[in-house]
């Protein structure tokens, strides 16, 4: 009995050490005391000088968010979750995602596992865009209508499903682009080219956005526009797929509110601010127009939660975003990157117009941000700018520059704002 028992307790630790998945075991508070060579492996990248000695610690640059789950969770055992998605780099490399499953054994003791489900994602990205788009063209019929646009990307096919749809006659519509069917409170005139800019290079490109009919009517539309080619591959133009998707966009925001932020402060979550950017890094290049990124820390906030708790700390985080987001436009962008790290994406903004709005929204936190717990604690903020200079700037390149230059501001003093 004694020696079957030992086989099998090797027999154990052999599946755990060559496990195809890490596995960590920690306490609720996140300390570990096992984990398998995988599980180092996929945590000493993200982990840096913190080490692995701790599960929340390791990932909150990347997950901030688990020790909220695993602290929420009540029960004295059961899946805390399963399946939650953790993305490690930027959508623009090659973007590295890990599912995390968490386990309540008991009232002390968690088990953790961490699979790289990184092609099982982009496979599940396309699948969607093809699936549900199709799906939609079969269950509304009545809400879309089908035309064609001319190599400049403007209208040279009409017919009667244009007119029940937009409200357009032949004659209000051909030889205009796009921007014809635009809702009049979203103009934006790099919309079209670039929507155009990405069918041409991808073959096909699907865009949402608030379309308006000739009566004013306002509604949700789902644009989708792909190539047509010559026989020699140049192109000769473009079909159009024009969708009236109002019915179900109301859920939609929902979920999408709930996939793209951040649970705690409302801030752009990690996965979804990377996507943005991507794009407006792109965006940028292609029409020559200026952008900015600011990195922001919170000052001594691990001395926040030494003394006044995780929970005062929480606080704090989500003061510092609604205070932040008082002074930005509609068209800029904040997250949380991990922990007490925030990003501002600033588009349209030059390194001088960064500097100016960085440092009003560091003297609003310093001034408004004080008395959010029992407990008087001074908040303040360090900030970063780093803007597009060059075609060949990358986003990695400019999240790196802006986080030196956060670096800097942290070196000189605190509460400050640097630019590289």
């Amino acid at each position: 009995m004694d020696f079957s028992l030992e086989a099998e307790h090797e027999a154990l630790l052999s599946f755990v050490y060559l496990s195809p998945i890490g596995i960590i075991r920690s306490d609720v508070s996140g300390t570990v005391d096992m984990l398998n060579p995988l599980a180092v492996q996929l945590l000493m990248p993200i982990s840096g000088s913190r080490g692995v000695g701790n599960l929340f610690e390791s990932l909150s640059s990347v997950a901030p968010e688990l020790r909220n789950l695993v602290s929420s969770f009540k029960a004295e055992r059961g899946p805390v979750c399963e399946g939650h998605r953790i993305q490690l780099t930027p959508v623009g490399e090659r973007s590295t995602v890990l599912s995390c499953n968490v386990i309540k054994l008991n009232s002390d003791t968690l088990m953790t596992t961490l699979t790289d489900i990184t092609r099982q994602v982009e496979a599940e990205r396309r699948a969607r865009q093809h699936e549900s788009w199709l799906a939609g063209i079969y269950t509304s019929v009545n809400d879309f209508t089908f035309f064609t646009l001319d190599a400049a990307g403007r209208v040279d096919s009409w017919n009667s499903s244009i007119e029940e749809l937009t409200g357009y006659a032949a004659d209000e519509v051909l030889g205009q682009t796009l921007d014809r069917f635009y809702a009049s409170d979203e103009a934006d005139p790099h919309r079209c080219p670039e929507h155009i800019a990405l069918s041409r290079e991808e073959g096909w490109h699907i865009q949402e956005c608030w379309c308006q009919s000739k009566s004013g009517r306002r509604y949700a539309a789902q644009i989708l526009v792909a190539v047509l080619r010559e026989e020699d591959g140049e192109c000769a133009g473009y079909s159009v797929v024009l969708r009236d998707v109002s019915e179900r966009k109301i859920s939609s925001d929902e979920l999408t509110r709930l996939l793209t932020t951040d649970h705690l402060t409302g801030a752009v979550n990690r996965a979804h601010f990377f996507k943005l950017a991507e794009k407006e890094v792109q965006r940028a290049k292609r029409f020559a127009k200026p952008l900015s990124f600011v990195m922001i820390d919170a000052d001594h906030f691990k001395q926040i939660n030494d003394t006044a708790g995780h929970q005062a700390g929480d606080r704090v985080l989500t003061r510092i975003v609604q205070v932040a987001r008082a002074g930005l436009r509609s068209i800029d962008v904040l997250a949380r990157l991990g922990g007490e790290e925030f990003c501002l994406m600033l588009p349209g903004t030059s390194a001088e117009e960064a500097f100016v709005i960085a440092d009003r929204v560091r003297q609003a936190i310093e001034n408004t941000c004080q008395d959010v717990f029992d407990a008087q604690v001074k908040v303040t903020v360090s900030a970063g700018i780093a803007s597009l200079t060059s075609p060949g700037d990358s986003l990695n390149d400019l999240i790196g520059w802006a986080d030196k230059a956060l670096y800097e501001a942290k070196s000189s003093g605190r509460n400050c704002v640097k630019a590289i």
